[in-house]
C-alpha cells in the first residue's frame, strides 16, 4: 500500500476531527435555533496547511462551547488567499470576522483582541537560518557578536521592531526576498519561528541554508484571535469558549499533540536562550498572558 506523505496524513486527521466537531455542533439541541451563523475567516496560504487546520479546529471547538447559548456556527473561509496585511484590512472593513496573528498594541487598538494565547508563546522562540558555508555559526555566539552581524527581517513585521528595539543590526526585505538576501550574503542570518522553519526549508528550492545549531532568540510573542470591531458579541463568545478550553486542558492537549509543536519543541529543547524585550505588548496583554503557563518554559 502506498503511504500518504506525513503532511497529508496530518491534514487529513485534523480535517476529519474538525468535520466531526462541526457535525456534532450543528446537531446540538435540534430546533432550538433556526439559523446557523456564518463566521468569515481567512483562507490558508501555501505551506501553512498544518498550522491553519490546527487554528481552524481550535476556533470551531471554542465556538462550539457556547452552541446551546448562541446557536451553531459554520466557518466560511475567504475564496481567495490574502496576505496578512490584507487580512487585517478585511477585518477592519468587516468582510472578515475573525483573524489570528501575533499581537501588537496597534492591532489591539484597531480590532478586538481575544487575549487567550493560541500557541503557548511558540512564535516567541526564534531559531536562525544561516548559510551552510558560514562557519561562524558552528559555535555559540554571544549577544554582542550576534548584534555585530546583519539580520534580515520582513518590512513591517513586529519581529523587525523587536530586534531593532533590542539593538540588533538588520535589513528588511519581502518574505521571499529575505531568503535571497541571506543566500547572496547581504544578510548573515534570518530569525524564524521554531514552528515554521522546517516547512520553510522544505519548500525552498535552494539547499544552501541551514538552522544554526546553538542560537535561539526568545521574547514574549503571543498569538491571539482578532475579531472585527463590528461584532463585539462574537468576540465575547469566542473568549468564553477559549477560556473553557484553557481551563479544562483541551487547548493545551490539542496544541501539544500537533506535529509542528512537537518538532519545534524538540528543536529548541535544552538550547541557551538569548532573551529579548518585546516593546509591542500592551499592559492588558501582559496582565492577561501572565496567568497562562507555557509548557515550553520548562524546557530550559
Amino acid at each position: 500500500m502506498k503511504r500518504l506523505p506525513e503532511t497529508r496524513l496530518i491534514i487529513a486527521s485534523l480535517l476529519a476531527s474538525w468535520l466531526m466537531l462541526a457535525a456534532s455542533s450543528c446537531q446540538a439541541q435540534p430546533g432550538a435555533f433556526d439559523d446557523v451563523t456564518e463566521v468569515n475567516i481567512p483562507n490558508f496560504q501555501r505551506g501553512t496547511d498544518e498550522f491553519y487546520f490546527y487554528i481552524r479546529t481550535l476556533l470551531s471547538l471554542a465556538l462550539a462551547q457556547t452552541d446551546n447559548q448562541f446557536g451553531p456556527v459554520i466557518l466560511v473561509p475567504d475564496s481567495e488567499v490574502a496576505s496578512q496585511q490584507e487580512q487585517f484590512n478585511q477585518l477592519t472593513q468587516g468582510t472578515t470576522d475573525i483573524n489570528w496573528s501575533i499581537t501588537t498594541i496597534k492591532r489591539e487598538q484597531q480590532h478586538i483582541a481575544v487575549r487567550v494565547p493560541l500557541t503557548a508563546g511558540l512564535f516567541g522562540y526564534r531559531v536562525i537560518l544561516v548559510r551552510a558555508s558560514d562557519e561562524r555559526f558552528d559555535e555559540q555566539l554571544g549577544v554582542a557578536e550576534l548584534k555585530a552581524l546583519t539580520a534580515v527581517q520582513g518590512a513591517g513585521w513586529p519581529d523587525t521592531t523587536v530586534l531593532t528595539f533590542n539593538g540588533f543590526n538588520l535589513i528588511t526585505d519581502s518574505y521571499n526576498g529575505a531568503f535571497e538576501s541571506l543566500s547572496n550574503g547581504q544578510a548573515d542570518y534570518f530569525p524564524r519561528a521554531a514552528n515554521e522553519v522546517f516547512t520553510e526549508l522544505k519548500s525552498r528550492s535552494t539547499k544552501d541554508l541551514i538552522i544554526a545549531k546553538h542560537i535561539t532568540l526568545h521574547y514574549d510573542n503571543p498569538m491571539f484571535f482578532f475579531v472585527t470591531k463590528s461584532k463585539p458579541e462574537l468576540a465575547r463568545r469566542l473568549e468564553k469558549g477559549l477560556a473553557i478550553l484553557a481551563a479544562n486542558g483541551d487547548l493545551s492537549r490539542l496544541l501539544t499533540s500537533q506535529h509542528f509543536y512537537i518538532r519545534a519543541r524538540n528543536l529548541i529543547a535544552g538550547r541557551e536562550l538569548i532573551r529579548l524585550e518585546n516593546p509591542l505588548l500592551s499592559d492588558a496583554t501582559k496582565a492577561a498572558t501572565a496567568s497562562f503557563d507555557s509548557p515550553l518554559e520548562h524546557l530550559f
